[in-house]
């Protein structure tokens, strides 16, 4: 392997799904993950629990250390490599470290984590991600479309920056027999079910630029069962800061019978919900990909969701249910419903999107490339 790359900032273990797929291109790449960092990659794949490749490198919590005067010796092991690859807080210390690097967005870090100013110490951390996202040789973007992203390139006066998507493993992330899908069903008395993944953000005292519209599809699926009277089940995950009032707004709806709460849940636990269901119901407000549209893609799912157009970036756009209001939500429940074998159809294009888009080995040439154009000094 004549390449070395470092990753460090596992949100939502998206470092370590690029690791890994470099590495099965034949990079060296190797993962930098914080001990107390909620996600691992344990989440996705069960049998690394305590069990961790020789390429995966556990680390102290490196934000707290001192606002950064103490933590050289970390510095100088994240260089260690031909270029780095950040997320998160990443850009800190990768600038630090004197190598050349990207730094791939997932949202907050770069609309939300550069501009805090509640607090001392977090507006000293947003100077100094502010200042280290602007030294990425390249700003690797996943949701360009985002308003919040455009505006967040406008304040820190970002140019070098592309698109790029982050890898699906689609071979985790796919569908199950329908045996297997059949039998998980029978325990549901029920002939139509339907997963949100969500979390639950959508009132007035949340962030504007999290809020999924979790409301509009209560208000659909109750208006859904009293007008066909199908058998319908939503299956809804509990977490979020507006857990309290989702709750309170299905009883108010009268929907208690027909919405099941479920705790949150690993991305491999995911795989099991997805593919019981019928269709997958993400988020309605902004026009953003969401993780979850991709995971139930993956498993041959269709998805409803409000999503801008990827088309002037080059991409074709996936086969989305592309609903924004409750009137719409509504509408197409009740006519994908009447017509299954078209829900159907719309989760095998689905899956074939992922493949052919979303996979990491369908990606991982993309990744390679812009390293090579940043070693090869076409990126300063």
């Amino acid at each position: 392997m004549s390449l070395r790359i470092n990753l460090y900032g596992n949100v939502c273990n998206n470092a370590y799904m690029v690791a890994k797929f470099l590495r099965r291109a034949g990079v060296d790449a190797h993962l930098y993950l914080e001990w107390n960092f909620p996600n691992r990659p344990e989440d996705d794949e069960p049998e690394l629990k305590g069990r961790y490749p020789d390429w995966i490198h556990p680390t102290m919590d490196v934000r707290w250390l001192r606002y950064g005067f103490f933590d050289g010796a970390f510095t100088r092991q994240l260089g260690r490599c031909d270029l780095i690859h950040t997320f998160y807080y990443g850009p800190i210390w990768a600038r630090k470290s004197g190598r050349p690097f990207v730094f791939q967005t997932y949202g907050g870090d770069l609309n939300v984590l550069p501009f805090m100013t509640d607090s001392l110490h977090h507006r000293y951390l947003a100077f100094r991600q502010r200042r280290g996202i602007r030294a990425a040789n390249l700003v690797l973007l996943t949701n360009p479309t985002s308003q919040f992203c455009r505006e967040a390139l406008r304040r820190l006066q970002l140019t070098r920056t592309t698109y790029l998507p982050l890898p699906i493993d689609a071979e985790r992330l796919s569908p199950m027999s329908e045996p297997e899908v059949q039998a998980m069903r029978r325990r549901y008395a029920c002939d139509w079910i339907f997963f949100h993944p969500a979390r639950q953000i959508w009132t007035e005292s949340s962030y504007v630029w999290e809020r999924k519209g979790n409301d509009r599809l209560f208000r659909a699926f109750a208006r859904f069962l009293q007008t066909t009277r199908r058998n319908a089940l939503l299956i809804a995950v509990k977490h979020g800061p507006d857990l309290d009032a989702s709750q309170r707004l299905v009883h108010e709806l009268g929907l208690a019978r027909w919405v099941r709460w479920i705790p949150r849940q690993t991305r491999h636990e995911l795989i099991r919900w997805y593919n019981l269901s019928d269709a997958v119901l993400d988020q309605f407000l902004l026009g953003d990909y969401g993780g979850c549209a991709f995971e139930a893609w993956s498993c041959g799912k269709p998805v409803f969701l409000h999503l801008n157009s990827f088309s002037a970036f080059g991409q074709e756009d996936p086969p989305a249910v592309n609903v924004q209001t409750e009137q719409e939500i509504y509408d197409q429940l009740v006519t994908l419903t009447d017509s299954p074998d078209d829900l159907r159809q719309l989760g095998r294009k689905a899956r074939e999107w992922v493949l052919k888009y979303q996979h990491g080995d369908a990606l991982v040439g993309r990744y390679l490339a812009c390293y090579r154009q940043i070693l090869n000094g076409q990126m300063q």
